[in-house]
């Protein structure tokens, strides 16, 4: 297994039949036998009351993860930690979920129909994965669960747009991507769970060189046991409009009413591409700030500028060490502490300083030069985070959708 980078199978609880392999990096999948070996494992545990959830070797991690008595997930991957791999885990169940829904995975009593169905999952299983092959893919807010918005001074239009686009397709559920990131969404979309609005986001990216798709799928908290259609259309170049829906209508007329709604601003459309890749149609900030991560946790999105002081070559650097400090960051500020409870932290390396603040609901994390005085950091990073909580074009923290769902 020396040149696999990561693999995970998925088996059946009662017999350990095989329903899917698949793996990311260099080298052969995981033979059968290794399989066998790693379910009978689990099994031999499970006969004696014992439930065996990880194991390591010199160089991997092993997970095991069970499902509904259905369904074991195990992830064999090199030793970047058990969180991650689980994490990993968890992400492909509620996949498969939104492919085959809640009740094909309860009641699994004919594999070969079951594995058909999961096929249709494996382009999003395969970019869930791609987190453990960080040395050639970009880091990026998805592997952190997250997803990835834009704000541009166009936001008032395309919102009223938006609205208008739903309402004349009869749903409450949709959203604008420009590049990939939500510019504009309705509260419905909003008020899906964050991992519900991650692996749509993934779907699209899986689809993006389709004109248009219309696919079935089930929400795996929302909406578990009934099927909806989620349809995407392509307005112009890395702009999509996505939405929600039931049985009607169908993709043609959807395709025709969504020309029908956004054709009048299509200029406007094409303007708000052009603040990419900065995410941000300000550039008001700190002379010491290169780049921000602005996470909104319990809607779980996030807004990434990594190049506000960088050229494009250096822009991925800057990405990966933002995700990378939020990665410590989020640990900081989820401490279990009675006594103490941080809500700042900071890094300081040899050519840049990072600091992160926990504001209410929202953390950002801010990547300075080197040259910035330690102690201002604290004062530029609230300036930063109020200067981008003022562009009133997005409401950021959806303080009225919390109200309604407590």
């Amino acid at each position: 297994m020396a040149t696999i980078k990561a693999n995970v199978v998925c088996v059946t609880s009662s017999g350990g039949l095989p329903i899917f392999s698949r793996k990311i990096g260099d080298g052969d999948p995981l033979p059968f036998s290794t399989v066998g070996s790693l379910n009978g494992v689990h099994l031999f545990g499970k006969s004696k009351e014992l439930i065996l959830k990880s194991a390591e070797s010199e160089h991997y991690n092993v997970i095991w993860e069970e499902y509904d008595d259905s369904i074991i997930l195990v992830c064999v991957a090199p030793k970047t930690g058990v969180d991650l791999a689980r994490e990993v885990i968890e992400k492909i169940y509620h996949a498969i979920i939104m492919f085959v829904g809640d009740a094909q995975i309860r009641n699994l009593k004919n594999v070969e129909p079951f594995k058909k169905m999961v096929r249709r999952a494996y382009p999003v299983i395969d970019c869930i994965m791609e987190c453990f092959d960080l040395e050639n893919n970009e880091m990026n807010p998805s592997m952190l669960g997250l997803v990835e918005t834009t704000m541009c001074r166009e936001s008032k239009t395309l919102k009223v747009a938006m609205d208008a686009f739903v309402d004349t397709i009869g749903t409450h559920h949709g959203f604008l991507t420009i590049e990939g990131c939500v510019a504009v969404a309705t509260d419905g979309w909003w008020s899906i769970s964050p991992i519900e609005k991650q692996i749509l986001s993934l779907i699209i990216r899986t689809k993006s060189n389709c004109t248009s798709f219309d696919v079935p799928i089930y929400l795996p908290y929302t909406c578990p046991k009934t099927p909806l259609r989620f349809v995407s259309v392509c307005l112009i170049s890395s702009i999509r409009v996505n939405a929600l829906c039931g049985s009607l209508p169908d993709l043609g007329s959807i395709t025709q009413k969504s020309y029908q709604c956004w054709s009048p601003i299509i200029k406007t459309l094409k303007y708000a591409v052009l603040t990419f890749p900065r995410s941000l149609a300000t550039s008001e900030f700190h002379d010491s700030v290169q780049g921000f991560l602005l996470v909104n946790l319990p809607v779980g999105k996030c807004l990434m500028c990594a190049s506000l002081k960088t050229t494009k070559k250096k822009c991925k650097s800057s990405s990966e060490k933002l995700v990378t400090f939020y990665h410590h960051a989020s640990k900081v500020f989820t401490r279990k502490d009675p006594t103490h409870q941080p809500l700042e932290t900071y890094w300081v390396a040899e050519y840049h300083k990072l600091h992160s603040l926990k504001e209410d609901d929202n953390v950002i994390c801010i990547l300075y030069h080197a040259g910035v005085p330690t102690s201002s950091m604290r004062y530029v990073t609230r300036q930063t985070l109020n200067l981008i909580l003022s562009q009133g074009e997005q409401e950021w923290n959806h303080a009225h959708l919390r109200r309604e769902t407590t």
